[in-house]
């Protein structure tokens, strides 16, 4: 399994920084309009393996709602009017089948969850246009794994006192210190390599929190799994299970430091 995490790893690094700091601003809007979709098609085949019709509804819906979002031209007006439409639209498919209407809400609401789950992907693009935001974007997917990788190795040689067993019984409280202890470790060396005008303290604070608020987006995912009854949200990244599974650690931490910065 760590052989595969590392195999596939080796090859999407350098084409993701060759997307971030090499390619046309667009580029990076079609990779996560990409995965966005793909992670959207995982999402509603667990949330609804038995019903097509509201599956499709769903996908399509996160498809307008994250393409709007990253299209390049207004980012958040965009975003929001895509997100009225696709409102609008699931509740109208759904709703108003020839089916109970007490379930058409709950699916409503359940295909919804999805999309906006998903939607916050669009955080990476408007990261990426702000000033120093493409280092800024790499520094997050760095954070990232230096958090799994703090998690994994902390948790199997340390961990004895679980976390949340109901929602995730292989995560234990050591293992969630050792993230953070990762995490903050890789943002004070950002501070020194990439980004010397932040304030040490600043740097520490950041480091808690974005691996803080991951583990809380991966403990989410894994509580929809639990809730469909899915054991991996997919298949498509080699020793890593599918986008869901990848992006679950970063989808909160990319909203926080994009309006960190933004703030500041």
């Amino acid at each position: 399994m760590l052989a595969a995490r590392l195999a596939t790893a080796a090859v999407a690094i350098p084409i993701l920084l060759a997307i971030i700091f090499l390619a046309p601003p667009y580029a990076l809007s079609l990779l996560i309009l990409a995965l966005g979709t793909i992670a959207l098609v995982e999402y509603m085949g667990m949330a609804f393996p038995e019903k097509e019709t509201e599956r499709w509804i769903g996908v399509i819906a996160g498809f307008v709602v994250l393409g709007s979002a990253v299209a390049p031209a207004a980012p958040a007006p965009l975003g929001v009017a895509g997100l009225t439409v696709a409102l609008a639209a699931v509740l109208a498919a759904v709703v108003l089948r020839p089916i109970d209407l007490r379930d058409g809400v709950v699916d409503a609401a359940v295909a919804m969850l999805g999309v906006l789950y998903v939607g916050v992907l669009a955080h990476f693009v408007w990261l990426h246009h702000l000033d120093d935001g493409p280092l800024w974007v790499a520094f997050l997917v760095a954070n990232g794994m230096a958090s799994d990788t703090g998690a994994y190795f902390a948790g199997r040689s340390l961990g004895r006192h679980k976390l949340l067993p109901r929602v995730s019984p292989a995560k234990t409280v050591e293992g969630a210190l050792g993230a953070i202890a990762a995490s903050v470790l890789l943002s004070l060396a950002a501070k020194v390599v990439l980004f010397p005008a932040e304030k040490w303290l600043s740097m520490v604070v950041l480091g808690v929190v974005l691996a803080a608020v991951g583990q809380l987006g991966d403990l989410c995912e894994s509580a929809m799994k639990r809730a469909f009854s899915a054991k991996e949200s997919g298949w498509i990244f080699p020793g890593h299970g599918g986008v869901l599974d990848r992006i679950d650690s970063l989808l909160f931490p990319v909203a926080i430091l994009y309006y960190y910065r933004a703030a500041f």
